[in-house]
């Protein structure tokens, strides 16, 4: 995992993925982009701005790596945050997670896209943030079930019911763009960089199993690395 360290790390995590996409769509081909929540939404917004004008985006399909179950538009909808923040991508393909529907159908319906989309797209793209807990995407540690053989599943947290991708799911990924910071998240990035803990324990290793993962932070290498 290539270590980014910036006095501003979601300027720099969105020009990555900004130039990664373009290049990937220039080339023909059909892009998967999973967006996140919290710092993710700056990130897409700034993404987003990037794009030069004109640039065809018909070839991507956009989405997210996890999101809050609940009626469409409750306040803590990731998606709901992408789109008042700003999400605007003409010419796109966008899909919402959230259906309206109940969290089993809404669950199976999510995974099903996934699954089309990761076998027919080129590249596949994913931004992520970690946790102080050690969770990415929507995964806690335990939450998981051992035998996962799906893009996708749903489980109660102790604070949302959270619908997540997995990691099979992270794993068939070509990028991961990574956005840590604050010193709260320091002792997760040790445990990241420094050690390597099964994925039940700290999901956020999965990460590491990508090709190419960049990491963007505040934090100076040398406070991650002791």
């Amino acid at each position: 995992m290539q270590y980014i360290y910036s006095d501003h790390p979601t300027d720099q995590a969105a020009g990555a993925l900004a130039a990664s996409i373009t290049n990937n769509l220039r080339l023909g081909k059909r892009v998967l982009w999973l967006l996140s929540g919290g710092s993710g939404v700056d990130i897409a917004i700034k993404t987003q701005a990037l794009f030069a004008t004109g640039l065809d985006l018909s070839n991507l399909y956009v989405s997210l790596t996890d999101e809050r179950f609940g009626k469409l538009d409750h306040p803590d909808e990731n998606w709901n945050q992408l789109i008042n923040a700003g999400l605007n991508l003409p010419g796109a393909q966008l899909y919402r997670p959230l259906s309206g529907q109940d969290i089993v159908t809404t669950t199976k319906l999510f995974n099903n896209w996934l699954g089309e989309q990761f076998s027919a797209a080129d590249y596949r793209i994913g931004v992520f943030g970690i946790g102080a807990d050690n969770h990415t995407a929507g995964i806690k540690p335990g939450s998981q079930p051992e035998d996962m053989q799906d893009y996708a599943y749903s489980f109660r947290a102790d604070d949302f019911e959270r619908l997540t991708i997995s990691t099979l799911a992270i794993k068939r990924l070509n990028e991961v763009v990574v956005q840590a910071s604050g010193d709260g998240k320091l002792d997760a990035i040790k445990r990241l960089l420094n050690d390597t803990y099964p994925t039940d324990d700290q999901p956020a290793q999965i990460l590491k199993s990508v090709k190419l993962a960049s990491l963007y932070t505040d934090q100076k290498i040398e406070e991650a690395q002791s």
